[in-house]
């Protein structure tokens, strides 16, 4: 799948496995997809006030709200792993939801945009609930895209 990849997705896909890195993750997750892509100038995420600042802000507000629903406290959670980072399912399904957009897209390659449409297309998780909690219209930003 990934001989389908641009140049610019598969910068996205590497930055966000660093941003896996960066947070002390096991895991490429789709939020790491998210903020990779927030960190570079797309245009409709720029439109949607979506800057890596305000992607971080939102996962951390996901974050705490849900660890408070189970009665932890953020400042008590252990963030620090060790190892290489594997893609988990959130990212996997993310990408593979990718091929099909592009597909019925008339596209031949995976963009960047692709990949952000593939992120957003999630209806349960991490990504979907940071964004409702910034406020963000999911549905807008994939018609913008």
């Amino acid at each position: 799948m990934f001989n389908r990849f641009t140049k610019d997705a598969r910068t996205v896909v590497v930055a966000a496995r660093e941003e896996a890195l960066a947070a002390g993750s096991s895991t490429v997750e789709a939020e790491h997809l998210l903020l990779a892509l927030a960190r570079r100038p797309h245009p409709v995420l720029q439109r949607a006030n979506l800057d890596a600042e305000a992607v971080t802000e939102a996962l951390a507000a996901e974050t705490a709200a849900s660890l408070a629903a189970v009665g932890v406290d953020w400042d008590v959670a252990s963030r620090a792993r060790t190892g290489e980072p594997r893609f988990a399912a959130s990212a996997k399904l993310a990408l593979e939801r990718a091929l099909p957009v592009a597909v019925q897209r008339g596209d031949h390659r995976l963009t960047s945009d692709h990949v952000l449409l593939g992120v957003l297309e999630a209806d349960i998780g991490t990504v979907p609930r940071a964004l409702k909690l910034a406020g963000v219209d999911r549905a807008g930003l994939r018609a913008a895209v």
